[in-house]
């Protein structure tokens, strides 16, 4: 039996001649928080429908809860909930009458829908049209639609996508208690500084291919600190510093440096000063979760 609720073996994908997966081998423990994140057209939303058998021409090995996507496709899907981009929902009716409606389909009980619109905190709003929702409230309909059948993985495709600020951190904190209750939750995303907040692991995909994959926490030790420098001309500062430093790049709007120690940082403020500048302060920082993503795709962020 398989340690993984989802794993992959070898995963590979085509849209006719054009491949778009490449060898990718997922390994998702229960209960994890598991973030998939790359830029769009990375294959992200490929591999999501891959894993809920909605392309089941793949090549490789797909197994959720130990059983092969092929093989035990209807009992998988029982234990599985899902929102792939944007929920199809009813616009002329109510949210409690959508969840009504999938809850008498999977023959579950009414009280269910009042659970669920509890849970995703629409109760006091169930009896408002979803014309009338906002872009958040819709999306957490979406999620309760996922949940309706109390399932044990809940996978999503961008949830936060075009979501303002608030209904970004509504989602998050749903999301976050449903971890509490014990759902393994996969979601993708190119928010990374969202996914940061919420997630217990990290997969990075890019170009069709895993490029990451682990415990968040052990990416975030991997990272060496950064030697980051504010002067009276940063802009110079950095131009100075790419001709002995070819890995030096912007961090908050000022020139950093990975992999320099405390006596080199030394011997820079003294160079600096030197060729006529101040140096107003010297600081040392860890590369955030973007950092560390333009790092392994091997992409730099762009500059101010």
């Amino acid at each position: 039996m398989s340690d993984f609720l989802i794993e992959t073996e070898n995963l590979t994908f085509s849209y006719g001649s054009q491949p778009i997966l490449h060898g990718i081998s997922l390994r998702v423990k229960p209960g994890a928080v598991y973030g998939f994140i790359g830029q769009n057209g990375a294959g992200k939303t490929t591999t999501i429908k891959v894993l809920l058998s909605l392309l089941p021409d793949f090549g490789g090995q797909v197994c959720l809860f130990g059983n092969s996507i092929r093989r035990r496709r209807l009992g998988i899907l029982a234990r599985t909930g899902a929102l792939v981009e944007e929920p199809a929902l009813y616009q002329h009716l109510t949210g409690q009458e959508n969840l009504l409606n999938r809850a008498l389909l999977l023959r579950l009980p009414r009280q269910r829908t009042q659970d669920i619109l509890r849970q995703v905190g629409l109760y006091e709003a169930r009896h408002k049209k979803v014309v009338a929702y906002s872009q958040g409230m819709r999306q957490r309909l979406g999620i309760g639609l996922a949940l309706l059948g109390a399932p044990d993985l809940l996978i999503l495709d961008e949830p936060t996508n075009g979501l303002d600020p608030n209904g970004i951190r509504e989602i998050r904190e749903l999301l976050t208690g449903l971890s509490r209750q014990g759902v393994t939750v996969f979601l993708s995303s190119h928010l990374l500084s969202e996914v940061e907040k919420i997630v217990t692991d990290l997969g990075i995909i890019h170009q069709g291919s895993l490029l990451f994959q682990g415990p968040i926490e052990s990416l975030r030790d991997s990272a060496r600190e950064e030697l980051c420098l504010d002067t009276n001309d940063n802009r110079r500062c950095f131009d100075l510093l790419q001709a002995d430093y070819p890995q030096v790049g912007w961090k908050n709007g000022l020139p950093s440096l990975g992999g320099v120690s405390r006596e080199e940082a030394a011997r820079l403020n003294a160079r600096l000063v030197g060729q006529g500048l101040a140096v107003y302060a010297l600081e040392w920082a860890r590369k955030d979760l973007e950092q560390l993503y333009f790092d392994i795709i091997q992409t730099p962020p762009p500059t101010p």
